[in-house]
């Protein structure tokens, strides 16, 4: 098992997704946070077993919001996370907010 990583960038996106869907219904936003670390567990048991989708990173796409991803890259010593996104997203920005071209900014209420 390797240890899982979450990038500064990468957990302000999870509270974001989290304070959005519990603003949407008292107690997603706790069921949210659940299946993020749901996803940590798995990606730190078995982080090769998903596949490269861009590069070398790899998605885990979270069970119940299955619309949001962990994009994270795998590491001789640990697997670091690096953004937490929605899949409704253009994939052109997703390589873009990946590669760190862009700076990801939550869609405006």
């Amino acid at each position: 098992m390797k240890p899982v990583i979450v990038s500064r960038l990468a957990q302000r996106e999870i509270e974001a997704a989290a304070t959005f869907y519990e603003d949407r219904q008292e107690g997603l936003g706790a069921e949210f946070a659940d299946r993020v670390a749901e996803a940590l567990s798995s990606i730190e048991r078995a982080p090769e077993g998903y596949q490269k989708v861009y590069k070398d990173l790899r998605r885990c796409f979270l069970r119940q919001f299955t619309n949001f991803a962990l994009w994270f890259r795998v590491l001789p010593g640990n697997s670091v996370v690096v953004a937490c996104l929605s899949g409704r997203r253009d994939p052109k920005f997703v390589r873009e907010r990946i590669s760190g071209i862009i700076p990801f900014r939550p869609p405006e209420p």
